[in-house]
């Protein structure tokens, strides 16, 4: 028994050895904005330490414990110079309790000691043999910090304050077209949403998309924008109902519903008969003018192809004395691209050839001139 009495009286006493030491280098304050929240309100928690031993260089780490009772992220941590060895380090978390009842949050907290030699050893030597500070760690027990969370009586889909509003990109579409509606999510508050706006739809396939465009933390709780894209396809005319979505404000303690627009989707029906498939709904156009432009260049190559064939050493090349007359008296692009196609080696024009059918087919503005000087200059050698 006295063996037992005195173990426990000596762990009491290094204990409180270390508590003195503790307390001789730095004090700290732990504070909420609010120690009594809500299930998953935003509580911002604050821990100052302030350096008391001002004879060495003093560092300080804080870092919250893992549970699954609550949900905490580091906000800022700002460590400032205050005096020569008086530093002052301020953390800020933001929390959120996920259980109702009594919470405790814990925290490891960390204070590294070093002598200004130890510091300045940090800059002796080049750039690329800098060696860590050599430092004595201080684990320190800080007390559980204590919350009392209230429940939240009634079944919400999201807590803190939001808005919902939505833009539909046409209410009149052709049936297998797709009527496209983008609602919009903006608030502060706690940033675990799954929402689905859009459920099933008879007669309608639907295709979702959700963009998350921030969520970042503040003191309030996370600053949320969502958007919640929709793409609905049906060949008859559907309704697409208002849906309700239940809340909790908890900086008010009060309960309120965010309310979806409803539409109507006008679907108009599209002749079978015009389409490639039963699925796409191409437009009609006019393709006579390039079934003309088609022809005639098929002609033109048929007819050069047949004279090669028929008469392959008095068509190909002219000579040198006829100074290439045919060329230089066409006044087209389309004459010239018959006399080259026809009378000449089409090889050694394929560039040129390529330019006229630009002009020819495509109505490209080119410098017909130039075309000409290029295949006369290659004639002539």
């Amino acid at each position: 028994m006295k063996s037992i009495l005195g173990k426990a009286f000596i762990l009491l006493f290094f204990s409180l050895v270390t508590y003195l030491n503790a307390a001789q280098l730095a004090s700290h304050t732990l504070t909420a904005n609010n120690n009594y929240p809500f299930v998953k309100e935003a509580v911002k928690l604050t821990f100052v330490a302030k350096q008391t031993d001002h004879s060495n260089v003093m560092f300080f780490f804080l870092e919250p414990k893992k549970s699954d009772n609550y949900k905490i992220v580091l906000l800022n941590k700002n460590a400032k110079e205050i005096s020569y060895h008086n530093k002052e380090t301020t953390f800020t978390y933001l929390l959120f309790p996920l259980k109702s009842g009594i919470l405790s949050v814990n925290f490891n907290y960390t204070i590294k000691v070093a002598s200004d030699d130890a510091v300045a050893e940090v800059f002796k030597g080049s750039r690329d043999n800098v060696k860590w500070i050599e430092t004595i760690d201080k684990k320190i027990e800080l007390t559980p910090f204590i919350l009392r969370v209230k429940e939240i009586k009634e079944k919400v889909a999201l807590i803190g304050n939001f808005k919902l509003s939505s833009k539909l990109q046409s209410s009149s579409i052709n049936s297998y077209e797709s009527a496209n509606i983008t609602y919009y999510l903006q608030g502060t508050g706690y940033d675990d949403i799954n929402l689905s706006i859009i459920t099933a739809l008879n007669n309608v396939k639907i295709f979702s998309d959700i963009v998350k465009h921030y969520n970042k933390a503040s003191n309030n709780g996370f600053k949320i924008q969502r958007e919640f894209k929709y793409a609905l396809v049906s060949n008859k005319s559907f309704q697409i109902p208002s849906k309700e979505i239940r809340c909790f404000n908890p900086k008010n303690n009060k309960y309120y519903t965010l309310k979806s627009e409803s539409y109507f989707i006008q679907v108009t029906p599209v002749d079978k008969g015009s389409l490639v498939d039963n699925e796409n709904y191409p437009k009609k156009s006019d393709n006579s003018s390039f079934l003309e432009e088609y022809l005639i260049y098929l002609v033109i190559f048929i007819s050069g192809f047949i004279s090669a064939k028929i008469m392959p050493n008095k068509i190909k090349f002219l000579k040198k004395e006829d100074k290439y007359d045919d060329i230089i008296k066409s006044n087209s692009a389309k004459d010239l691209l018959t006399i080259l196609l026809n009378r000449y080696e089409t090889k050694l024009f394929s560039q040129e050839i390529g330019q006229l059918e630009e002009i020819i087919y495509h109505k490209k503005r080119d410098n017909f001139k130039k075309i000409k000087k290029s295949i006369l200059k290659t004639l002539q050698g």
